[in-house]
């Protein structure tokens, strides 16, 4: 039997882990994006056990035993180490080249796409479980390539953010420059954690994206632009009869909302705030100005290469305060961000604890912090 190299690979690194003291915990992945969803985000929102979507009809039936959407956070790699293309080969992107995400992978013309258009863009994870980060990295598909006839190959990739590293987080936002195109594209997110303090894992998304130009808009070079920036496009509704849990995300009448905790039947309009079982996250629809320079293709892949990592920030409009880290020390008083919103801290013991006091996220935080804002320039 013909043994190719990532196989090889796989068994090497298999033998090694069996006699290592890593537990099973260990070599599960923790991670999906959630906004806009990836593949695997849409395909376990959509009824994983009878999707009704054509695209994931037809990928949960490709899947090696169709087991995979029962969780969209393990399309991983345990091994990886930053050695993404080592042990991914073409063609098996979205999969992260594992078996029970194979269909994943399949080139087809209706995956769901989040409409977009150049300039910034919020993109986030999910993290199931908080593990330190040495980046999260986003590429786009360049000009040209159809994902409905042609499979996702790494030279089709161009690199359009790298984050650096993060402490851990439940919830992981940045704001990502999308470049011009025209058409659907894939958006390949790598999720790459700490492999000196925590373990080689990444993991990876594919997010299918569908360009469509503002209104007014022009291809005029270095023009300032105004960017509207839709925050629910792949947002369920609010529905009283689903359960919710802390974290989750649902749109109703034009506004975002983020569960504190588990909540059945509770309206978003009628039972939001600091300590009502939703938190309101604003419009829909965000506004934000941005200098953009809109380029030729060719041009833009290798200023945007050169400069992923300086140019963009990640900190959301609005705000002036840090982003929350839980590496960070901090005092009463202190203002930070996390999630699109401002908290102050009150109880610097807590503040400094996370879990479940991390602003806006635990189930705790209202005892270390308060909301003072929305960071969304609305």
């Amino acid at each position: 039997m013909k043994i190719n190299k990532v196989t090889s690979l796989r068994i090497s690194a298999f033998i090694a882990g069996a006699l290592s003291f890593f537990t099973i915990a260990d070599l599960s992945a923790h991670g999906y994006v959630s906004s806009p969803q990836s593949r695997a985000a849409v395909c376990y929102n959509d009824n994983h056990e009878n999707p009704t979507l054509p695209a994931c009809a037809a990928a949960k039936a490709a899947n090696i035993n169709q087991y995979g959407f029962y969780s969209a956070a393990e399309v991983a790699v345990y091994e990886a180490k930053g050695d993404h293309q080592t042990w991914i080969p073409d063609g098996s992107l979205c999969s992260a080249y594992r078996n029970i995400y194979a269909g994943l992978d399949l080139v087809r013309n209706d995956w769901p796409a989040a409409t977009v258009s150049a300039g910034p863009r919020e993109f986030i994870w999910t993290n199931t479980a908080s593990h330190r980060t040495t980046y999260f990295r986003y590429y786009i598909t360049r000009q040209g390539f159809d994902p409905a006839s042609t499979p996702l190959k790494w030279s089709d990739l161009e690199l359009i953010h790298d984050s650096g590293p993060a402490g851990q987080e439940r919830f992981s936002t940045h704001l990502v420059n999308l470049p011009q195109r025209t058409g659907k594209h894939i958006v390949y997110a790598i999720w790459q954690r700490d492999w000196v303090t925590d373990a080689p894992e990444a993991n990876y998304q594919c997010i299918d994206v569908d360009f469509q130009p503002l209104p007014n808009s022009s291809s005029s070079v270095s023009s300032s632009s105004s960017s509207v920036i839709d925050h629910c496009s792949n947002l369920p509704f609010w529905n009283s009869s689903s359960v919710y849990v802390g974290g989750n995300q649902v749109q109703h009448n034009n506004r975002r909302y983020r569960a504190n905790y588990w909540t059945q039947g509770n309206n978003p309009t009628q039972s939001s705030g600091q300590y009502g079982h939703w938190l309101d996250l604003g419009s829909c629809n965000a506004t934000s100005s941005a200098a953009s320079s809109l380029v030729s293709s060719s041009r833009s892949s290798s200023i945007l290469s050169a400069s992923s990592r300086s140019s963009v920030s990640s900190t959301p409009q609005g705000c002036k305060s840090p982003v929350y880290s839980n590496s960070v020390s901090y005092k009463n008083g202190d203002l930070v961000q996390n999630f699109g919103q401002e908290y102050r801290c009150n109880v610097s013991g807590w503040c400094n604890t996370g879990g479940p006091y991390v602003p806006g996220v635990g189930w705790a935080w209202t005892n270390a912090w308060t909301l003072v804002r929305s960071c969304a320039i609305e």
